[in-house]
């Protein structure tokens, strides 16, 4: 099987698994999910459990998390949108009102991260914390892959 399907595949269970905490985690008298560290943990540990599963390729992956990243920059970038969110207010957004929706539906496995920097009153630098999470992802990633290269 192709690495990008493989890809896709590693993505709709990730996405799978992130709402499905997600609605186990909610209570409905929240803005923030408190444990959202929760989901971004069981979603980094399940990506790097089944890229290893799948054995991708580690190109693949790096192409795979720089289009997140590149996602992200959008949602960086237009960071109001969010924030409007948890404050309630209405945002003056930059891009386009559908492409910031389908950018947030694409990244779901990894939006968790915005509730984490929100809950840690980091929202001003997420343009560094977000990049840097990527970064060791895609470190943790490589690591992963060697090691599974070694046993074999």
């Amino acid at each position: 099987m192709k690495d990008r399907y493989k890809l896709t595949i590693i993505h709709l269970i990730l996405f799978i698994s992130a709402l499905g905490i997600g609605v186990i985690t909610e209570k409905p008298y929240r803005y923030v999910n408190e444990f959202s560290w929760v989901i971004l943990l069981v979603n980094t540990m399940l990506f790097l459990i089944l890229i290893k599963q799948f054995k991708v390729k580690e190109n693949s992956i790096i192409k795979y998390l720089l289009i997140i990243l590149g996602i992200f920059i959008i949602l960086i970038i237009d960071k109001d949108y969010f924030y409007s969110s948890y404050i309630q207010s209405t945002p003056d957004i930059i891009f386009p009102y559908s492409i910031l929706i389908l950018s947030n539906v694409l990244i779901v496995p990894f939006v968790f991260i915005f509730d984490c920097i929100y809950t840690l009153n980091l929202f001003n630098i997420s343009f560094i914390i977000i990049p840097l999470y990527i970064i060791i992802l895609m470190i943790a990633s490589k690591k992963v892959l060697k090691l599974n290269g070694k046993r074999e």
